[in-house]
């Protein structure tokens, strides 16, 4: 653990406060005037004490207080107390959280009426809700209720039906964070900067030490809300909070102590438990239904738990408002994104949202040098909001001045706007600046926390970057670092460099253009890229790409050229090399469902309809100064489908601004060939 930084400031110096953690608050004074307010971080919560009780004594206190739940034999009650309590491993955040405490009668963070809300409400009955998984004998609870959060969001959107890893991010995050705790701060930075990956990548294997894997990914998250602490209560007005919430963001992140006697054991109706305690574990909130009857009235939430199908009502529970100490925390996603790989996420915050400071209370300005490794424009600036009322200033800078104090100048952006709920922001910028690779630029935040005095948010954890900024007035700035404070403050950037596009697709692969397919290719994929080269041809490419397999592609081909694979990644193993980088990927279960997934977007083919019918990916993209396209299909059919299709330049020219495209081939005459009129463009981004 650091030690806390009490420093003498003295000359143009900078005075910091930082925000305080859990415990105690040690107030030092230096130089006349100056005062450091600084908080060590709150010791690690010791594991749950979880009480034995036989099956009977839990049925005979069900019985004598009047509650309206069953309980027995599950895998859990196999466990021994110490063995049990290894799974409950929520941890909150050790930041100062105090101020997320909502107080209904703040007049900035008032709950809703309550009208309008239904009696019940289920996203599980929308769809909009992946199975219940298993955790197993590891605490990795938060890892679950995260990515059932994100999956969920995504189906909300209108988005695919995502299997994520849970392992990937307990494998990889910064913290090292596993089967000991953690909690969604740990989940939100990790697909924040990085995204989630398919299940099948990592699968999960409930234990610590698993090398991380490097996978594909699918969607990154781009929004995350606090709703708030303190919403375990029978309180209607605060209840309301948590429907709203559901109805507004969708399943939602949520503590409980699952210690409580009983819940090991349960296996269905109401669930209750009325004594208080400390919050152990987490759970995703789907639902709720104000009509199931518990000992203390009615109403009740729907909740998704980790401990597999084989528990409580196939996975799920239902649980008395308020009882179990469920929702002491609540956190929702609002927010995700296909993958692109022409965006690059800038950052120095390695870990996150780890604390605040303020120079001046309430209101400081941060700012954060970057350095793009490739040009392009600056799409969006993402920061962590630490207050449920934040409103910000967005400047960027070309140029920073001076030795210490120091100045910007040469503005290419600004913006302002306003947060409502603490979490995680990305902001789309009006004024989209050039950005030159090598050619620094400098992101400049204003928070401004009217009720809230540590506005700004910083990762205190190795290494520190040295390239964070503070100021008092936005316009004098001193470094962090360079005044003996080694922090990164919680700003990022996101540059998008600029795609392909159909428009331009001939020119692509007018010179040292090669197609590639699999030794064990279909004839079919051969014939394919004749009718890709017919149609180069009529776009007026001279140059008709070359032939090669696979194993006959030399390394300077590979590297330099420019490359047209045809066929899917079964047999053709440099379709799956550029699924990777392009972040293309796909789910087969053996004679049941294909799935081709990318940029968020995906087409989905029932097995039993082949081949009949079947799918495919075209994509055009470029990859250390080499262009390439890939035709992927299930079968043969697919694939051919592609490849006649883009044999004809008025189909591709049809979608100029387009670089996907995902088409589904139909024997509409049921004569097993492939036929442009039978092709259909469902997707193009």
């Amino acid at each position: 653990m650091k030690e806390p930084i009490c420093r003498k400031v003295s000359g143009y110096g900078l005075v910091l406060f930082m925000g305080i953690s859990l415990l105690s608050v040690f107030l030092i004074s230096g130089e006349p005037g100056l005062q450091i307010h600084t908080a060590p971080e709150g010791p690690p919560l010791p594991p749950p004490i979880v009480v034995p009780m036989t099956l009977e004594e839990v049925r005979q206190m069900i019985s004598m207080n009047g509650y309206n739940y069953t309980v027995g034999e599950t895998w859990l009650s196999q466990l021994s107390p110490e063995e049990f309590a290894t799974l409950l491993r929520y941890v909150p955040p050790r930041r100062d959280v105090s101020h997320l405490s909502i107080s209904l009668t703040d007049p900035d963070r008032t709950a809703p009426d309550g009208l309008g809300q239904p009696a019940a409400y289920d996203y599980r009955a929308l769809g909009m809700v992946t199975p219940p998984k298993n955790q197993g004998s590891c605490g990795s609870c938060w890892s679950f209720a995260g990515i059932g959060m994100m999956e969920s969001r995504v189906l909300i959107e209108g988005g695919p039906f995502y299997d994520l890893s849970e392992e990937n991010v307990l494998s990889c995050n910064y913290l090292n964070a596993g089967c000991t705790g953690g909690n969604d701060d740990i989940v939100v930075n990790y697909l924040t900067k990085y995204g989630g990956s398919l299940d099948w990548c990592q699968p999960y294997d409930a234990t610590d030490g698993t090398p991380c894997a490097d996978c594909d990914i699918v969607r990154k998250l781009c929004g995350w809300k606090i709703i708030g602490y303190d919403f375990d209560s029978e309180d209607p007005a605060k209840i309301d909070v948590v429907k709203q919430a559901l109805l507004d963001y969708g399943p939602l992140f949520v503590s409980i102590n699952a210690a409580a006697p009983g819940f090991s054991t349960y296996t269905g109706g109401v669930f209750e438990y009325w004594v208080n305690a400390t919050v152990n574990h987490a759970v995703l909130v789907v639902g709720w239904d104000d009509s199931l009857v518990h000992s203390h009235g009615s109403g009740a939430w729907i909740v998704k738990n980790s401990w597999g199908t084989g528990w409580g009502e196939s996975g799920y529970f239902r649980i008395a408002y308020g009882s179990a100490n469920i929702c002491e925390y609540v956190s929702a996603f609002d927010c995700t994104r296909g993958f692109d790989y022409k965006e690059t996420l800038y950052y120095y915050d390695d870990a996150g949202w780890q604390n605040q400071f303020y120079s001046t209370q309430y209101d400081t300005w941060g700012a954060v040098r970057f350095v793009p490794s490739a040009s392009g424009v600056l799409e969006r600036v993402e920061f962590w909001a630490v207050d449920d009322v934040l409103n910000y200033e967005i400047d960027v800078y070309d140029t920073r001045s001076g030795s210490g104090p120091y100045t910007f100048s040469g503005l290419l952006s600004s913006q302002s706007g306003s947060a409502t709920k603490a979490g995680y922001y990305s902001v789309e910028l009006i004024t989209k600046p050039a950005i030159t690779s090598g050619n620094d630029f400098y992101v400049a935040v204003r928070f401004n926390t009217p009720g809230y005095q540590y506005p700004v948010p910083y990762d205190f954890y190795t290494p520190i970057s040295g390239q964070s900024y503070v100021s008092s007035d936005g316009s004098t700035w001193f470094n962090l670092q360079q005044d003996g404070y080694p922090w990164d403050v919680g700003i990022r950037a996101v540059v998008q460099q600029p795609l392909l596009a159909f428009t331009g697709y001939p020119g692509f692969f007018s010179t040292n253009a090669f197609f590639v397919v699999g030794n064990d290719a279909y004839c079919t994929d051969v014939l394919g890229t004749g009718k890709i080269a017919y149609g180069l041809a009529v776009a007026g490419v001279v140059e008709n790409p070359e032939g090669r397999t696979h194993t006959i592609l030399t390394s300077t081909e590979h590297d330099t050229g420019n490359l047209i694979s045809v066929g899917g990644p079964a047999i053709n193993p440099i379709a799956i090399e550029f699924g990777s980088i392009f972040g293309i990927t796909y789910e087969y279960n053996p004679g049941v469902t294909f799935e081709i997934f990318c940029e968020g977007e995906s087409i989905f083919l029932d097995l039993t309809q082949y081949p009949q019918e079947d799918i495919c990916i075209v994509y055009v993209g470029d990859h250390d100064s080499r262009n390439v396209m890939l035709v992927w299909g299930y079968g043969w059919e697919g694939s051919y489908a592609g490849s006649a299709f883009m044999g004809d330049p008025t189909n591709w020219q049809a979608y100029p601004d387009a670089h996907l495209l995902l088409l589904r081939w139909a024997d509409s005459n049921a004569d097993g060939l492939v036929q442009i009129t039978e092709i259909t463009v469902e997707t193009s981004i």
